[in-house]
This record gives structure tokens, sequence and C-alpha cells, in this order.
């Protein structure tokens, strides 16, 4: 059987995974970890590394979105059934195993994949009822299908005869086989039949056929010709149970870590309720080099590290290819940054994100080029690295990717840093890459608001007139003075609009 709680079944998933420089940039880990948090503030490693290993492969279907938003809808709606299934996998993968050796003798290493093959046996008894008691609970395909596949594979009779078997295997009454001679006298065709029925007794007597015989084993014998009959047929026996205990494992690893990454889903949800942060499941739309519209939007690990729902934002870039973002200082750029970054990765692992309302289209990957720290091997500057790490994304990018840049360029000056991004832009616009660029560049994203492009969106961070951050990205034009007023404010503790007019003129 095969778990179908991410994809429906019989589908192949065909993904982008973020490399780890953007998952670093957009603070993944740190959500991860909030993730995997219980009730009572202890991590879950299963929960961890189950969101690790789902959160960065962005889907490019939107289907199998959809169909993991009706899953996560059901955990959600029934997160104490879905802990409970969880709870049976984590068990059934904590089986334990013996290792054996090449040269083990083939009846002991039976014995040693029997006991944990039973235990499994037990959690599949454990799971059918689960999911029997549960299944008119859950809507969703994948749940499901779960529920009606457990229900209808993993019947009593079913299970009572594999007990049965497993019973059987202890050999108690002897090892039933036939096997024929090749080449050289070798075993060969060894096949297995039925174990040996108990005999009824006469008189204190057994009552055996003619053509029976007992022989003893010693199992210091290896070279006896006993031994050598029965050791290919236990051999055979041997792999068999432990292919079937490795499936049965298999399963169940599968359905812990599925589940697990919904119950980080479902934690997550729950930690944002409880700052009074909103959440909602997105709407998706087909890949395009659109950008993406939202309201209440926000960086959700900024809510989770200051357990505040903070200020939500509104960004309508239909049919816009390229946002740029200007404005003061501290005004909130980055974290709307790291607030569309998140979402689009979130959107695409299936999860819902922060906000009041969320439609984006699928991209084919999510970048980042954040403003690269100094090389502490002294072996070239930040420009350098800057442009090795571009250079980098580049190569990877397809049309239709997502790049954030924040602050890109930052290290050199205005006009070199402007004749670095315009055919950069450009370039990335002609070929379909969607583009979300934070620059404190003023003049050059003045020249490029002035040129009107119709697949550009200009955002500026709003600050009032007594130079209060609101932390809201407003649509407007970059404003040129802001970055100056600031600094002037900063250094001389002064308001430049209070001087005379030349003097304010020349601060500017």
């Amino acid at each position: 059987m095969k778990v179908a709680l991410l994809q429906p079944p019989g589908v192949t998933v065909r993904i982008a995974r973020a490399e780890q420089h953007t998952l670093d940039d957009l603070g993944v880990e740190m959500l991860c970890a909030a993730m995997a948090l219980d009730e009572h503030g202890d991590a879950d490693p299963a929960i961890a590394d189950a969101v690790r290993a789902v959160l960065p492969a962005s889907v490019l279907d939107p289907a199998v979105i959809r169909y993991r938003h009706a899953v996560l809808a059901d955990c959600c709606a029934h997160p104490g059934a879905v802990r409970e299934l969880y709870e049976i996998a984590t068990r059934a993968t904590q089986v334990r195993r013996w290792k054996v050796g090449p040269r083990h003798r083939p009846n002991g290493k039976l014995l040693l994949a029997l006991e944990p093959l039973n235990e499994l046996i037990g959690c599949l008894r454990m799971l059918r009822t689960a999911c029997v008691r549960h299944t008119g609970k859950f809507e969703s395909n994948g749940f499901a299908d779960l529920c009606t596949i457990v229900g209808r594979e993993l019947d009593d009779d079913y299970l009572d005869s594999v007990s049965r078997q497993l019973a059987a295997m202890d050999f108690e009454h002897g090892l039933h086989f036939s096997a024929g001679l090749a080449t050289g006298n070798k075993i060969a065709e060894v096949r297995l039949h039925a174990p040996i029925r108990p005999q009824r007794r006469w008189f204190g007597l057994d009552r055996r056929s003619a053509r029976a015989f007992e022989a003893i084993d010693d199992p210091e014998a290896e070279s006896s010709p006993l031994v050598q009959l029965t050791n290919p047929a236990l051999t055979i026996i041997a792999d068999v149970v432990s292919d079937a205990t490795d499936r049965v494992q298999e399963f169940f690893a599968q359905l812990r870590t599925q589940l697990a990454f919904y119950l980080g889903c479902v934690t997550l949800h729950r930690r944002m309720a409880a700052i009074g942060a909103p959440v909602c499941l997105p709407v998706i739309h087909p890949a395009s080099a659109a950008g993406p519209r939202c309201s209440g939007l926000r960086d959700i690990g900024l809510a989770l590290s200051s357990e505040s729902p903070g200020v939500g934002n509104d960004v309508d870039a239909r049919d816009r290819s390229l946002i740029m973002i200007t404005g003061a200082n501290n005004g909130g750029k980055s974290t709307l940054l790291r607030a569309l970054g998140l979402a689009q990765l979130m959107m695409q692992a299936g999860m819902f994100v922060a906000a009041d309302s969320f439609e984006a289209p699928v991209h084919e990957g999510v970048f980042t080029h954040f403003a690269a720290d100094e090389d502490r091997t002294l072996s070239h500057g930040k420009l350098v690295e800057e442009l090795v790490r571009m250079s980098m994304l580049i190569d990877r990018m397809a049309p239709g990717s997502l790049l954030l840049c924040n602050e890109s360029f930052a290290s050199t000056g205005a006009r070199d840093a402007a004749r670095i991004a315009a055919p950069l832009l450009d370039a990335f616009q002609t070929t379909g890459v969607a583009l979300v660029f934070v620059t404190h560049l003023t003049e050059f994203a003045c020249l490029r608001h002035e040129a009107a492009h119709p697949g550009e969106l200009f955002l500026r961070a709003e600050r009032l007139a007594d130079g209060t951050r609101t932390f809201r990205l407003v649509p407007g034009p970059p404003e040129p003075g802001s970055h100056a007023d600031d600094i002037f404010h900063r250094v001389f503790d002064r308001d430049p609009r209070a001087l005379p007019e030349d003097d304010a003129a020349h601060s500017r």
C-alpha cells in the first residue's frame, strides 16, 4: 500500500526545490522549529524533519496543491483523530529490528525477523480500528482513500490469516518442504509447503505414515546433511519475512512523515490563532510571470518571534512582473519581501499563509538575492560576492521563477549599481521571471517609475510627516529625499523640514 496524503494516488508530483540560501534568507528554519513544538513546548524531531523535507519542495501542479489543502482542512477540523493515527505510525516505526551478519544461521535469522513482524501486525490492527472509527469524519479524498484502503485490505480475516502463518513458523512440528537435486547433487528447486499439522496420539504414541521419519538436528553440526537440506528452505522463509517487515515498516514510515507535516501545520495554525494573526488557504493560479494579490499579508516568522500579529499589507500585482519597493529605512520593506517569499513557499507546499486573503500563480522556483556579507577570506569584495551569487542564480532559474532581491548591489555606488541592475531587470522581465526588488537606489527607481512600464508596480514604505513609520507599504513613486532626511535627523537630531528652504533643499 502507498500513502497518498501529499498527492493523489498514481500522480507523479513535479517539484522545484528551494536552495539553502533561499531558506536561510527567508528564515524557514525558525518556521520549521516552531511547527515542531507541541502544546507543552516540547519539540518533535519527526515533525521538524517532515516540514524541512516538504516545505522547500514547491509543487508545480495547482491540482496537487488543492488536494493538500483539502487534507489540511481535515487535519485542522479533526486534530485528535490525526494525532491518533500519527501515534500508531510512530509506534510502528520504533519497532526494534535486529541485524544479523552473513554467517548467522538461517533459523536464528528467521526468529529475529518474526518478532518485529508480529509487533507490526499488531500496529496494523490498531490502524485499521482507528481508520474504521474515524472514516466518517474526513471529507478529503486523501483521508477517505486511506481509511477505505486500510479497512478493505486489512480486514480481520486477512490479519488473522497472517498471524496464523507467522505462528506456524516456529516449526514446532517440523519443516515441510520439497527439493530436488541439481548438477553435482546440489540442492535445488526448494519448494515450501503448508506447515505440518500435529498428529493425533493413539495410546500415547504418534500415528505417522509409513513414509514419515524424524531426524534429530545437532545445532553444532553445520556440515550435517540435514542442516544442509533445511538451511536453504529456512533462508527463503527468513528473507520473505524480513522483506515483509521492511515493507510494512516503510508503509508506516511514509504515513508518519506525511501526517507529521500536517500536524506541524495544525500546530502553526493554533499558534497563529493564539496571537490573533490571520491565516487563509490561498487561491492558486496557473504558472505565469504575473504577481500576487493579497490583503493583510504578514511575515509569519516575525509574528511568531514577536508573539503579535504585526501590521498587514495589501498588494495587488496582477498582470505585473516586477514589484519595486522603496522608502525609508526600517519601514517594513524587507519584512514584506520575506512575507511574500514565505507565502509563496507555503502556498506551493500546500499550506495556508499568514494573510486575510492571498492568491498567486505557481512559480517554477523561489530564489533570493539578499545583500551579501563581507567575504571573511578577504579574497574578494562584497560586490564580487553579489555578482557571483547573481550569476549562479541566473544559471538555475527558469522562465516562471520568482526572484526576491533585497538591497542588491548596495556595496557599490548608485550609478554603478544602476548600470548593473537595469539590464538585469529588463532581461528577467523578457524571459518571464517575476521579480520583487527592494532597493535604496532612489534615482534608479525614479527613472524606472517615470518610464511607466505597464508590467511594473511601485510600492513605498509609508512615512508620516513627523517621520513615524507605519510599516505599511503603499502604491506610490519613490521619494528621493527620504534617506537623506533620516540621516540628517539621526545625526543632528533635527528635522530638516524646520531649516530654511535653501538649507533644507541642500540637505536633500
